[in-house]
């Protein structure tokens, strides 16, 4: 069994990785993670540069994988760390660069350990802190891990830091005034006349010369079209 830390998500064959991720989360798979780098939201010039790790077995199988970044910064991670880059800071050392795993651009739960073996997600998360010692990192995150990941995450060391999310659940609306239904009165009003400034702002941006009567279906038509 070999180790490797791989600098593209290319490097990784696209169906054993997906293998690994499964289809529950995403935005962990193999083609949104290529997609990242071959349009350049991912490089060394945004500051994420891939430092993916591999363990294969026989026959170059791909046994787990984590998907994992080196940092020059701390945007686009949506984990509010500046505090800690101040610290450091004021004591004289680097806070960056730091390892990261997670989904590029996306604060949103998901497996980072990709595995179904315990043993191999240690593995995996023993080589990625050798990786942050022996690298002259700050610090290596996890940041929006599973549930079920913690009990290994928290094995090795690591400090659990939590926080708070607001997630939007989608109750089989039929259209938008269904959703709006469950909203007060008060609520409901503001999101409607909200809709309208914003639709008519941009109307006027496009048209200033020509106005426009408000029309509520056309506002929630459009609100459809880009959903």
């Amino acid at each position: 069994m070999r180790i490797e830390v791989h600098d593209s998500i290319a490097d990784l064959n696209a169906n054993d990785w997906n293998k690994l991720a499964g289809d529950r989360y995403p935005f962990i798979r193999h083609e949104f993670l290529a997609a990242a780098e071959r349009s350049g939201s991912v490089s060394e010039e945004t500051g994420w540069i891939p430092r993916h790790i591999g363990i294969y077995g026989p026959h170059d199988t791909l046994l787990a994988a984590m998907p994992l970044y080196e940092k020059t910064h701390s945007w686009g991670e949506f984990v509010f760390d500046w505090s800690w880059a101040q610290a450091y800071q004021q004591a004289g050392i680097d806070y960056y660069p730091k390892l990261v795993s997670a989904a590029p651009f996306t604060p949103a739960p998901s497996r980072r350990l990709l595995t179904g073996d315990r043993e191999l997600a240690r593995q995996l998360l023993d080589h990625a802190l050798k990786l942050a010692r022996e690298g002259d990192y700050s610090s290596l995150h996890v940041q929006f891990p599973v549930e079920e990941e913690l009990p290994v995450l928290e094995s090795a060391g690591m400090k659990l830091r939590k926080d708070c999310q607001f997630h939007w659940h989608n109750s089989n609306y039929r259209n938008f005034d269904e959703f709006l239904g469950e909203f007060s009165s008060a609520k409901r009003k503001k999101t409607n006349r909200d809709q309208k400034n914003i639709f008519l702002s941009q109307h006027h941006k496009n048209n200033p010369w020509q106005s426009l009567p408000y029309s509520k279906q056309v506002i929630t038509n459009r609100i459809g079209q880009t959903a």
